[in-house]
């Protein structure tokens, strides 16, 4: 594959002249902002997704001891009918 990017480079500058040399230029500088923008946008979404586990979790452990909570409410009045059925 680098040998046919080599002829294709030299067919254009042949064909086009120094705008050939212009342009490679141009696309690699748009190449390295791709890749360094890639690179911040994944750190960002990794951030991101360890603040929403941490959030996911306090309000799964919320949920959870409500849940304990409320089952202890309601605990004296199942006492109440399960001694009623005895």
């Amino acid at each position: 594959m680098p040998v046919q990017v080599a002829i294709a480079m030299f067919l254009l500058y042949d064909s086009l002249g120094a705008a050939v040399i212009t342009s490679v230029v141009g696309i690699m500088c748009v190449l390295v902002f791709v890749v360094l923008g890639t690179r911040r946008n994944k750190r960002f979404q990794s951030n991101v997704m360890k603040c929403r586990d941490s959030r996911m979790k306090a309000t799964n452990d919320m949920l959870n001891y409500m849940h304990v909570i409320k089952f202890q409410a309601w605990e004296e009045h199942f006492n109440k009918r399960i001694q009623a059925f005895r």
